[in-house]
């Protein structure tokens, strides 16, 4: 129901859509596809993974990427989990660091979730993080002291650590006491060798939680200036 309200409500003719990626997108692609024929809409769409760019050519949809098109006008992802407060934790699928350069990059963040994923505590799901291959040992310590424990990520289909699209290593990150989001995404990040974490604290502007036959609608007014704070 939420894929289909955000399709039915928030898409459009001529918008440049960024696409996430998960479960809950893979629906919202079969749905967007379906709109975009039957409406003949003009709609570029910008994958935030490989898996994503892949199923968005299968349905004939038209992709570009954000070299090309750098301004996007929505971003649709789903979550992990939503907290009470609008804190999202992203990144399962492992493709958070590009997930979070389209939600930077667009003028409205849509997410989409089912009920079983909101509301949802910081300490229910781990940080998944990714690390540049040759400093997967020297970031356990940093994460550590943080409060975190490392567990990198292995496959059944092949030897050793899943890699992102970019080439690195992936792994989560378990915290067994209350953080503060906003604090702890950039605390993970000024570790040297980590490129980006699953933390998206009260990034969205707009989350849509599927319940039943029925969706729950959220909006939020982000504050752009203070979103990726230096």
């Amino acid at each position: 129901m939420a894929s289909k309200y955000v399709v039915d409500n928030l898409i459009f003719d001529d918008l440049i859509v960024g696409v996430g990626t998960g479960t809950t997108i893979n629906i919202f692609i079969e749905l967007l596809s379906e709109k975009a024929n039957t409406d003949d809409l003009n709609i570029i769409c910008i994958p935030s993974s490989i898996e994503t760019k892949l199923q968005l050519i299968q349905k004939g949809l038209v992709v570009s990427d954000i070299i090309e098109n750098s301004e996007i006008d929505i971003y649709i992802d789903g979550a992990d989990i939503v907290t009470e407060d609008y804190n999202l934790i992203k990144g399962g699928g492992g493709a958070m660091t590009m997930e979070k350069i389209l939600a930077s990059s667009s003028q409205e963040f849509v997410v989409i979730v089912d009920s079983g994923k909101y509301p949802k505590k910081l300490l229910s799901y781990p940080v998944p993080v990714e690390i540049i291959p040759l400093a997967v040992n020297t970031v356990i310590k940093p994460l550590f002291d943080l409060g975190g424990e490392l567990k990198l990520r292995y496959g059944t289909g092949k030897i050793g650590p899943i890699v992102s699209d970019n080439g690195n290593v992936l792994g989560d990150v378990t915290f067994k006491k209350e953080y503060d989001p906003k604090i702890m995404e950039k605390a993970i990040n000024n570790i040297p060798g980590i490129i980006e974490n699953g933390l998206f604290p009260e990034k969205a502007d707009k989350i849509v939680i599927g319940i039943d036959d029925s969706v729950k609608y959220i909006e939020i007014r982000r504050n752009k200036k203070n979103d990726y704070p230096t």
